[in-house]
Order: structure tokens, then sequence, then C-alpha cells
């Protein structure tokens, strides 16, 4: 019996505002494909090769999950008797060069995180929050979900669809109990996750503006 999920989806919309709000912008688009091989031979492209890269992905993060979400990235914000808390920037940095060491994701995918960090923290000091887990910060932000563990166990029956190529990359829907977008970017001789969101039944992706 399908049953519903909780979903991260606001963590979405506020990763996305993070980077206006914040001033992380990308100093400068990737280069398409064809002027960043010019003379060279650039990595193949299709979708055999994104399911493949998938489910590499899925591999890595079936490996690292547990140490990412025993992280604390949120505590007591040290001032005694205010039951304040807030984004504990140590634990931050942690995460982030666990994402780093990967391998797998773009600069500007951990620097998303970063932001979504830093909107988290300004979020947290001005509503005087006194739960230690505001704005999604118990969820899992790479799959978006609270349940990782189910997501875990449907990775081999993961299903795709929408291959599509984009100026510097491509993109596909993958499908575990829900529906991920991933969209992957050429950067040297590798294709890189850049963008991870999750698509709603109508095929719009959570946190798209129009």
């Amino acid at each position: 019996m399908k049953r519903e999920r909780n979903l991260f989806l606001l963590g979405i919309t506020m990763t996305i505002s993070a980077c206006g709000l914040f001033g992380f912008h990308r100093d400068q688009e990737t280069p398409s494909a064809s002027a960043y091989f010019r003379g060279t031979v650039s990595p193949a492209l299709s979708q055999q090769v994104l399911e493949e890269k998938v489910r590499e992905f899925f591999d890595w993060y079936t490996t690292r999950v547990d140490s990412l979400v025993d992280i604390q990235l949120v505590d007591n914000s040290g001032v005694e008797d205010t039951g304040r808390y807030a984004v504990n920037f140590d634990s931050t940095a942690a995460y982030l060069h666990i994402l780093t060491n990967a391998g797998i994701f773009t600069r500007d995918y951990i620097e998303d995180k970063n932001a979504y960090f830093q909107l988290c923290a300004a979020r947290i000091r001005q509503d005087s929050v006194r739960t230690a887990t505001p704005y999604g910060l118990d969820a899992d932000l790479i799959l978006l979900s609270q349940e990782y563990e189910e997501d875990i166990s449907n990775f081999s029956q993961a299903s795709f669809a929408n291959y599509s190529e984009t100026e510097n990359g491509a993109s596909i829907d993958v499908t575990i109990v829900y529906t991920l977008r991933i969209d992957f970017v050429i950067q040297g001789d590798r294709l890189l996750i850049d963008k991870i969101d999750v698509v709603t039944p109508e095929g719009q992706e959570e946190g798209e503006t129009h």
C-alpha cells in the first residue's frame, strides 16, 4: 500500500532563496560541452550513461548516509536558560567536507547547501527558534526526505524517465518511492551532480518559479 511520505520540500525552496539572499551567486556559467572539449573527446552522454552515474551515486549515498544524518547540524546556542538553538557551523563544515570528498558533486551544488545552512542560521536567530530540528534540518538534505532508509531499500527498483541533454550536461528523472530530477554537468572529464530536486506529480520541480 502506498503511504504518504514526509518529503523535505520546504528546504528546496529555501535553498533556491538562499543563493540570492546571501550572495552565493555562481561566478560564471559552466561552458557548453562543445566549448569545454574543443579539440578533445567529451564524456559520452546517453540515458544509459546517466543511469549508471545515478547508481554510482546511490552506492556512495548508501555508504555515507549514516555519517551524514548523524551530524548534529543544530544545537543549543549556549545561552543558559534561553532554550534557543543555533546552527552549528563546525557541524555544517563537516557535512560539506563529506560532500566535497565524494568527488561526485559540483562546487555549485555544495555552495547551495552552504547557502541553505546560512539561511537557516539567519532564520533561527530571527525567529528565536526553540527546537533542535527547524526548517527541515532533521531530514536528509540530499534525497530531500525524512525516510532515507526506505529510499535506500528501493534503490535497486529505481526507474528512469525524461532523459534530456542540456547545454552543459544532461538530466534525468529517477523514481524510487517518489521522483527526483537529477541534473549533471560536464566538468573536466567527468559528469558531476549539479542539482537534485523533488518532482511533483504535475511534473513541476518543487521550488521552481515562473
